[in-house]
């Protein structure tokens, strides 16, 4: 092998090693944040294919020979000889060099340094990994003195290469998927009826929010209907059953807990919706339409509704797979669950308006969560116009 083709096979190795490295990295992050079209992966992967391939032209006359070698030749034994002489004896003489000349063998001179090719190997796996980390991280975010917790948790919560570190780290456990009353028993829902109805731009263009409602009572027919489009599960062929409004990893944070007010055949009071079953789980019956205005920053189409929508989010869920950042991703689900309410309302000649201002201790009472690892974030009410 000449010497170019020599020094082009080291260096196709370094280049295998070094997008072997970055494609491993780039997939962890992938994975773990739940990139489906990691770009910098992709492209890791292919320069690495390509690496790859050029490894394997330019050593292909020795994989040939060493198949050959292996497939029609047997090892022979030795034979016999005289005893091998102490190594001592095959000890290389020390090489002079002149002042000036680069050394013979694998070293060179490099800025009055010897280099081998090992110790290029690892300098070029170190200056790899010195971009990288030099990329991933970032000074601390700048935040004006006096900013709101909310300009505080978005700056601290944006993703760097390096939380990939944080990411392996334990953040806790997944919990279960779904939250069980077992204690409670199911109060039936009828099968929903999904025909009928203004078609989906229709019901798009007509959404307002509502505020004016009749006092008509609703029927169990079309709650279980508002109920099924909502947030009712859409698929349940695989192991982790779809939903009608989306969720970052299919983790589904958050839980609906419907405080009735007037639905033909159902107890005022508390419910939570098993969404497995398509049924309720009343927990606490009580005509509560007075308590829900109160804390509700005495908005009176709250008492007069025939349901409000309670949206709580269970942290954990999404927080051992996307920790600072998974408070985002569970406001953003609710607000999918929010519009779908809005258009299943719109469609049926329903109403409905969602609500961001209430007392968040007094109504995380009443929904029996502690507020903490379980908390509410979004009221929708909807009824009968």
């Amino acid at each position: 092998m000449s010497r170019l083709r020599h020094d082009l096979d080291h260096l196709t190795s370094v280049g295998l090693l070094v997008t072997a490295v970055l494609t491993g990295v780039t997939g962890i992050i992938a994975d773990l944040w739940d990139l489906n079209d990691f770009w910098y992966h992709t492209l890791a992967g292919y320069v690495m294919g390509g690496f790859a391939i050029a490894h394997v032209w330019l050593n292909w006359g020795k994989l040939v020979g060493y198949a050959r070698f292996r497939l029609t030749r047997r090892p022979a034994r030795p034979a016999p000889g005289p005893r091998p002489a102490p190594l001592a004896a095959y000890a290389p003489r020390p090489a002079t060099v002149a002042r000036g000349e680069s050394p013979a063998g694998p070293l060179r001179w490099l800025g009055g340094s010897v280099l081998s090719r090992r110790g290029l190997l690892g300098l070029s796996v170190g200056a790899a990994g010195g971009l990288l980390a030099g990329r991933g991280l970032r000074p601390p975010p700048v935040i004006a003195h006096g900013s709101d917790v909310g300009v505080v948790y978005h700056q601290w919560s944006k993703p760097g290469v390096l939380d990939v570190l944080g990411s392996v780290a334990n953040w806790g456990q997944q919990p279960p998927l779904y939250k069980e009353y077992p204690e409670v028993p199911l109060v039936g829902l009828p099968a929903p009826s999904l025909r009928g109805g203004l078609s989906t731009e229709d019901a798009m263009t007509r959404r307002r929010s509502v505020r004016d409602y009749s006092g008509a009572s609703m029927s169990r027919e079309e709650f279980s209907r508002v109920l099924a489009l909502t947030s009712g599960i859409s698929d349940d062929a695989s192991r982790n059953p779809h939903r009608t409004a989306p969720s970052s990893g299919a983790l589904y944070p958050i839980e609906l807990y419907p405080v009735v007010h007037h639905v033909e055949g159902l107890e005022p009071g508390v419910y939570h919706y098993d969404f497995r079953a398509h049924a309720l789980q009343l927990l606490r019956a009580e005509d509560l339409r007075q308590h829900v205005v109160q804390q509700g920053l005495m908005q009176e189409y709250l008492g007069q509704c025939n349901v409000v929508l309670f949206l709580t989010m269970i942290m954990q869920r999404m927080r051992f797979r996307y920790q600072d950042r998974s408070y985002r991703y569970g406001l953003l689900e609710a607000g999918h669950i929010g519009q779908n309410l809005y258009l299943a309302a719109t469609s049926m000649g329903l109403g409905a308006c969602g609500i961001g201002a209430f007392m968040d201790d007094e109504i995380n009472a009443m929904l029996g969560v502690d507020g903490v690892e379980e908390a509410a974030v979004y009221m929708l009410a909807v009824g009968k116009v």
